[in-house]
Formats: C-alpha cells, structure tokens, sequence
C-alpha cells in the first residue's frame, strides 16, 4: 500500500461517488470507506483502488480504515446526529497515524446553529481546527441535483416544485464542480488550513429555475411550493428515520424564511474555470434523456 493513499469516506452516497471519480481523474490513489463488501465492485469501477469495510459508529473500523493513509476526506453521513462524535473519531485515527492532510466535506453557513445539521458541522469543524491536523475545510451551497428525484415529474406535468418558499433565492451548486474542486484541494498541499465556501454563479429562486428549466425544455414550466406535511409524508414512505425527517422539516423551514445565498468566486478560483450555470445543468439533464430515447 502506497504511503499517499487518500482514505474517502461516505464512498457509497451520491457526493462521495461524485468526488471519488475527480480523485481517481486526478491520479489519487483512493482507499474507499463503505458499510457493505457488495460496493466494492462498483466503487472499483468509479476508480477506488483499495476498499476498507466498516462502520461510522465502530472506533475499530475507522482505526483500520485510518491506518497507513496520508491523507482522509471524510463526507459524513447526512444529518447524522452523531455527525461530531464520528467526525472526532477519524481525527483522533488520523492524529494516530500522523496523517498530513484531512479534507473536511462540511456545509455552507455552519453557523446557522438553528438547524442542526449545520450546528453539527460547525461543532466538528471546531474539533479538527482544534486537533493540530494540517486541515482543509469545503463548505459547499445546496446541490443543483436536487432537481433529480423530481425531474422526471417536471418534464411530464411542468411542475417545479419544493418544500420552500417560489421566491427565496439559493447559490445552487453543480456537485460535479464541487467534486472536482475537492480533487484540487486533495492535490497540494496549498490549500492546508484553507476554509472554502463552495456555492454556484447564480442566485435562483424556485421561480427562477421553474423559468430556466421551461427555456431547456421548450414548454412551460411553473413553480410550486410542497407542503411541509407532504414532505415529511414522503420521506417517511421513502424509509426516513423520524429524526432525519424531524430536521429536514427544520432545515427546510429556515431555507424557507432565510435562504441560501453564496459566492462563487472561491469555487471558480479552485477549478481554474466558470462554474456550472444552471441552464447548463439542466441542459446536460434534457441532452441525457434525448440520448436516451434515441437510443431504446
């Protein structure tokens, strides 16, 4: 095993799929971090050359995951409620194993503390500034791929519709950007005790996206608000636990009177390039299912 293996956690889920593929384009050797032997094959296939097998919550597991890597990018779980206690567990095995380098995939605004999943981040940011680890922090904005679980829905009733407010206006994030600009920071040693808030080019309101969407899709598109009690109603048929459902509403609620605005300018100084816009996002999308149907 070579001494400059990056251990990524959270391999498996969307982001860490994501940024596993920039790490593996950039030449990084990638020790992938997942709860079931069954990803391994599909991870070595996004470029993971090493998989280590655990658990967030197991001190024992992290500790093998953690040895004889120099570096760790660790992608917790999403709003975890134990997010501080697990993130203290990889510092304290990197500390350990004299690691030069842990990347930490936080959120934007962690100091928003009314709501716990960015409370969380920022407590967690506190202990890896505080443990004497060479340290990077990206605190990247909501995902443009937000708008996937419902494109398809979009497309077919022209409904662009969120649990917020049609009006508040978010810095939406292409996560391909996002992946890539912590590939850039996993590269050098240049970005070491660097906080980065990472969030897109554009201040969108769901009205916004509803309009750039129906200029892609060549016919109309409106805007919708989704009840709070519908979402909660959904993400409890989709197997959320009632805790996560508990905080999504909270999050949902303060991004409802607050928003989420962001500048793009740390992320485009990192990937050396413009951010993604948003037409552009959903362009890739529509072009995805046009090559799809040419194709079945």
């Amino acid at each position: 095993m070579s001494q400059s293996t990056l251990l990524l956690t959270g391999a498996n889920g969307r982001t860490g799929r994501a940024v596993l593929k920039s790490l593996s384009s950039c030449g990084i050797a990638v020790r992938a971090f997942v709860r079931q032997s069954s990803q391994a094959g599909d991870l070595k296939g996004l470029g993971a050359r090493e998989i280590s097998i655990g658990d967030f919550l197991d001190a024992e597991s992290v500790k093998a995951a953690v040895e004889g890597v120099s570096k760790v990018m660790h992608i917790g779980p999403p709003m975890h409620p134990d997010e501080v206690e697990i993130t203290r567990s990889f510092i304290e095995a990197a500390k350990r194993n004299q690691v030069e380098h842990f990347v930490y995939y936080s959120v934007m605004h962690p100091l928003r503390r009314e709501v716990r999943h960015h409370r969380l981040k920022l407590e967690a940011e506190e202990a890896l500034i505080e443990s004497g680890l060479p340290f990077t922090i990206v605190q990247p904005a909501r995902y443009m791929q937000h708008l996937e679980p419902i494109w398809r829905s979009v497309v077919e009733e022209g409904v662009h519709a969120m649990p917020f407010s049609i009006e508040q206006k978010f810095n939406v994030v292409d996560l391909a950007d996002l992946a890539d600009a912590c590939a850039v920071v996993a590269s050098s040693d240049r970005h070491l005790y660097a906080t980065y808030e990472l969030a897109g080019p554009q201040a969108l309101s769901q009205e916004d996206m509803a309009r750039l969407i129906a200029q892609v899709l060549g016919k109309p598109v409106t805007a919708k608000q989704v009840s709070w009690e519908a979402m909660a109603e959904k993400a409890s048929r989709a197997g959320a636990t009632q805790d996560r459902i508990s905080q999504m509403l909270v999050m949902n609620r303060h991004y409802d009177s607050h928003g989420f605005r962001g500048n793009s300018n740390v992320l485009e100084y990192l990937l050396g390039r413009p951010a993604t816009r948003f037409n552009a996002y959903v362009s890739a999308l529509h072009a995805r299912d046009l090559e799809s149907a040419s194709s079945s």
